[in-house]
């Protein structure tokens, strides 16, 4: 008697866990990389003898926060959605996405967004006048934001189809 390998989980379940993916990206990635955007851009901006606890302080980091935040889907939802589709492929019919892969993501998808914006190290003439920090914020802000939501739905994969019909 031998024993059967329950089938695997269905192609609507793969497809599931695909849009489940692509969801946390979509509605977590941009208010995340707006938080870090300007979390990064209020620290480099703050001369050294201000107080972080100065009024002035607190209400530039606020209004930028409350600007931001709703504008960062108008921005970032589309390379949230692409990030979301790549880790989300790999976590439901190849296996568990690991950091590497959140990784280069986050790194390509900060590199297409530079480009398309103007910024990018590979536009034929930069701005002279543009803001020279801009290109090392908008990585760190695609790639940090990316890792996080990466962290939240790492565990959501399936067993690649290949491991499940192997015979012992």
């Amino acid at each position: 008697m031998s024993a059967t390998i329950p089938a695997g989980p269905s192609a609507g379940a793969r497809i599931g866990r695909l849009l489940a993916t692509v969801l946390v990206f979509v509605v977590l990635g941009p208010p995340l990389g707006a938080v870090i955007w300007i979390g990064i851009l209020a620290s480099l901006s703050m001369p050294p003898q201000l107080d972080a606890a100065d009024p002035s302080f607190t209400w530039f980091t606020l209004l930028g926060l409350i600007y931001a935040v709703p504008m960062s889907y108008f921005f970032g939802a589309g390379p949230a959605a692409v990030a979301g589709l790549v880790i989300g492929l790999a976590q439901s019919f190849v296996g568990r996405a690991g950091w590497p892969l959140a990784l280069g993501t986050g790194l390509v998808v900060a590199v297409v967004v530079l480009e398309r914006s103007g910024q990018g190290t590979l536009a034929a003439a930069a701005d002279p006048g543009a803001f020279p920090e801009f290109s090392a914020i908008m990585i760190l802000a695609c790639l940090i934001s990316t890792l996080l939501c990466w962290s939240l739905a790492r565990s959501w994969n399936f067993t690649p189809v290949a491991s499940r019909n192997m015979t012992p």
